[in-house]
């Protein structure tokens, strides 16, 4: 056997078969696998943490509000208008409709309802508004969906409820 023929045969068994290949490939598929399912479900929990941080702190706000003036407010207005109280919050933050549009969309993270409860069915005025529902979307449960955190009286009463506009 000559020099030549031994280079010659060493470089033809260069290289990966397609199992090797194919070895790596699925490696790679399941780490990757494992990767995405623990990514969201870090983003489902820091997604609920920031709603529910949201809330806490609106519900805070309305609670100053309410220590401050005697009384709940009854338009969102009340608590966006005045920089300067302890009580103001950005009109960005909460809004009319639901935390989650029809289709399962989430608003956002920092979108919050907040509806005033009555002790009447009657229309919103300073005397009749007993408490401040918020609501905010929980997207770490199982099935996530809405919750509520009630402030004052008559909240859980259906019909008592206004958003503020």
């Amino acid at each position: 056997m000559s020099f030549n023929n031994i280079k010659s045969k060493s470089q033809a068994q260069k290289g990966f078969t397609i199992v090797e290949l194919l070895i790596v490939v699925v490696v790679i598929a399941i780490l990757a696998a494992i990767t995405i399912v623990s990514y969201n479900g870090i983003t489902n929990r820091a997604n609920a943490s920031a709603a529910k941080s949201t809330a806490a702190t609106l519900q805070k706000k309305a609670e100053l509000y309410q220590s401050e003036n005697g009384r709940y407010p009854i338009t969102a207005a009340e608590l966006t208008s005045d920089t300067t109280k302890s009580w103001y919050v950005s009109s960005d933050s909460f809004g009319n409709t639901d935390p989650v549009t029809a289709t399962g969309a989430t608003q956002g993270t920092k979108y919050v309802r907040l509806q005033a409860c009555k002790s009447d069915s009657a229309a919103l005025s300073q005397s009749n508004i007993t408490g401040i529902r918020v609501t905010f979307y929980e997207y770490d449960k199982a099935i996530p969906g809405l919750s509520n955190i009630d402030l004052g009286q008559n909240c859980a009463t259906t019909g008592r409820l206004a958003n503020l506009g």
